[in-house]
This record gives structure tokens, sequence and C-alpha cells, in this order.
């Protein structure tokens, strides 16, 4: 892990271990160095007394994942890998093998990644598919996409485990509106092509001019700041540039918890124009803030977000964009969720539910 740089998959851990640690869960947890981790989530393992065995190794991720593997101390019931990669080696005293894949965004055709690393990612997954015991994915729409590339065996090993979401990691601690009161319209999203960025910015350049006093929020890492993505150049800075959008559309980088807690809870709507994803945090979150939501019917979205979002019909025409933006604006209230689905959503993916469905699922 490199705190804040490679997107959703970090927050999932995090969510994750912490809801291990709210139910009682033991375990150890091995990384290269703890300063590769958020300050924040370090701190809460400590206090929750969690082992942590740390290899000082400078190498890349994935040989530092089979360096630990190797760590001759180490016995358990089930080790679980968190992103997609499963050592070659993984001696029989670490237990059952469990390997999370988020989404197979390599075999599609996002310009998001070089062509080494798609065929790294093609040749993992291929064989966490022949090593792990169990593959979890977080959507039945990544399943199904599991099955159409890998056959037999994704159908053998994969488990759907929704991704756990921890609402009360949003600190409260500041109640005050962001950006003196002014209404504003929140993203959250790592800034990766398949985000679909540019259009929410045109479309937003356009409803400016019926709402003067509004302002676009996009919160999450820049594309300068991005591991493993081929093109780092900063689109979405450039494109506010274009558009003279300066005072008006902010892109705030990343966040800390408290901050984009804070941004959740005061924002008029919640925008989320992603193209492609495994499952995707940031409408759910939004949704459990009772938050209207607007987002696209691609990939798994409809499915994690239960129908409770608004939808786009073609999520790359900025007159839908528009359209929907401007309805959602002028009639907010009756596009909010309802409260029983906000609580329907809160339950489903509450990080101790989910923790202990991966318990069950790591322990056989």
């Amino acid at each position: 892990m490199f705190a804040g740089r490679v997107g959703g998959a970090e927050q999932a851990f995090y969510n994750l271990l912490r809801g291990f640690c709210a139910i009682g869960v033991r375990f150890t947890l091995l990384c290269s160095r703890t300063k590769n981790l958020d300050p924040t989530f370090l701190q809460d393992l400590v206090a929750a007394r969690i082992p942590i065995i740390a290899n000082n190794s400078r190498h890349r991720r994935f040989i530092s994942e089979q360096i630990s593997c190797l760590t001759p101390r180490i016995h358990s019931d089930a080790v679980l890998f968190p992103n997609y990669f499963t050592p070659p080696l993984v001696p029989r005293r670490m237990g059952r093998v469990v390997t999370v894949i988020h989404d197979f965004l390599y075999a599609e055709h996002w310009n998001v990644m070089s062509g080494a690393r798609r065929e790294w990612q093609r040749m993992s997954y291929w064989l966490t598919y022949s090593r792990a015991d169990v593959v979890v994915v977080p959507s039945d729409f990544v399943r199904e996409r599991a099955s159409e590339l890998y056959g037999w065996r994704a159908r053998e090993k994969t488990v759907t485990i929704p991704i756990p979401i921890s609402w009360d990691r949003f600190d409260e601690a500041s109640v005050d509106a962001p950006f003196e009161g002014r209404p504003y319209i929140l993203t959250v999203a790592a800034h990766y092509p398949h985000k679909n960025l540019g259009v929410l910015i045109r479309a937003f350049a356009r409803v400016r001019r019926q709402f003067p006093d509004l302002l676009l929020v996009m919160s999450g890492q820049l594309s300068t700041n991005l591991l493993g993505i081929g093109d780092r150049t900063n689109h979405v800075s450039n494109l506010i540039a274009e558009l003279d959008l300066e005072s008006a559309a902010i892109a705030t980088g990343y966040l800390d918890d408290a901050r984009l807690g804070n941004l959740y809870r005061h924002a008029a709507l919640f925008a989320f124009p992603s193209l492609f994803e495994g499952f995707g945090m940031p409408p759910v979150e939004a949704l459990g803030f009772g938050l209207p939501t607007l987002t696209t019917q691609r990939a798994s979205l409809p499915e994690v977000t239960m129908g409770a979002a608004l939808y786009l019909g073609d999520p790359t025409s900025v007159d839908e964009w528009v359209d929907k933006l401007t309805y959602m604006l002028r009639n907010l209230s009756a596009c909010r969720p309802e409260q029983t689905i906000v609580t329907k959503i809160r339950e489903r993916y509450s990080r101790n539910r989910i923790a202990a469905i991966y318990e069950r699922t790591l322990l056989g």
C-alpha cells in the first residue's frame, strides 16, 4: 500500500481490517513498511493491539508479499491477499489462500495502464485463479466477468462479498459548511480516464449559467500522483482552465477522512460519472449520507447502489448530464433517498457485517 495513491482498493482494505477489529477477529498484518500505510489507520491497529510484521522490503509490493509468506515464524488458518496478486509460493502453514480481485479493468478497453502493466495483470489474475483457494469479488457484475474470462476455474472459486463501507470513519469534528456555505456538486474519484470527469466538468460549465453561485468539488487523487497509470497528464486541471472555471471547479486532490466527510455532509448533490466500476464506493457512501445521487448505468453501479440513485442513459452525453443535473438542483428534496433506503444501504454494506462474511470465507 502507498497511502492515497492506489484508488479504492486501499480504503476497502482499511474498512475490512477495522471491521475485523470491531468484531474481534484475531489477525496479523503483514506489510513491507508501516510508513506506507495511512497514519490514522495504523494508529487504529496499534490501539487495537493488532500484531504488525513489516519485512522492511524496498521492493515492489508483489515481491514484498512473497517475502512475507516465507517468514518462518508465521502460521495461520488463512491468508488474505487484498489486491489481485497471489504469490507463487504460499507455504501450507499459511492456511487457506483467499485473494480479492476488485475488477478486470486490464481486460477492458480503457486507456488506463501501459501494455506491459496490462500483460502483468493478465498473468497475475491467471495465477491467482490457479493458486488461490477462493477468489473474492465485490459484485455479481465482476463475478460474471470472471466466468467469461476464466471459465470453470472462476465458477468454482469465485464468491461475491461487497466492499465494506465505514461511514463512521468520517469524523464529525467539523460542523462548518465549506466554501462559505455556497452550494456545490460533489464527486469523489481518483483521476483515472474511465472516471469520465471531463463530461461532468463540461456539463457543470453549462449548468452554472443557471446557478451562478454553484461550485463543482472534485475530491480524489490527481492523475500526477497515481500509481500504475499510463498517462499522468493533469487533464482535469487543463480542462478547468480551458473552460475558465478556476473559480468554480475545485480539484482538491486526496483528502483525509475528516475533510472528505465534511464535504459529503454539506453537498447539495453527488455526481459520479464513472464508465467502469467493479464496485464503486463513493456513490454508496453518498447514498448512506442521504445525498441525492446521480450516476451511470454502467458496470456494477446499478447493482451496488440498489436502484436508489438517479441514472443516466448515456453517461458520455453532456446534454443529458445538463438535463439531469438541472432537474436535480431544482428538485433536491424529491431526489433525496428515503430514510428507509439510507438505513438499508448502511446495513447492507456495514463494515462489521462484511467483516463477518469474510471471516466465514477465510475459515472455510
